[in-house]
């Protein structure tokens, strides 16, 4: 991640929650992790992590810290075979 020269942070007070990317590609795609709270955006053409987002922002309360692991609980889907024809 030393690479990273930028990172942008989103609040979507809205939709509760905080959305944190540091590259924002268009392969991306997000995952689950163990955390209910927390997916991960995986860059679905270079591999890796782009960014992160956490749900229920607001519920998190004044101090609190957001722990969480940014691996994936299930591996991203890939684009389905073509049906065989008949």
């Amino acid at each position: 991640m030393s690479d990273i020269q930028r990172v942008n942070v989103w609040y979507d007070k809205a939709g509760n929650f905080l959305e944190v990317i540091w590259s924002p590609q268009v392969s991306n795609c997000y995952m689950p992790t163990a955390d209910e709270k927390v997916d991960v955006l995986l860059d679905l053409s270079a591999g890796g992590f782009s960014g992160f987002m956490v749900w229920g922002i607001s519920y998190v309360k004044d101090g609190e810290i957001v722990n969480a692991d940014l691996t994936p609980v299930e591996s991203p889907q890939s684009a389905p075979e073509p049906a065989a024809a008949n």
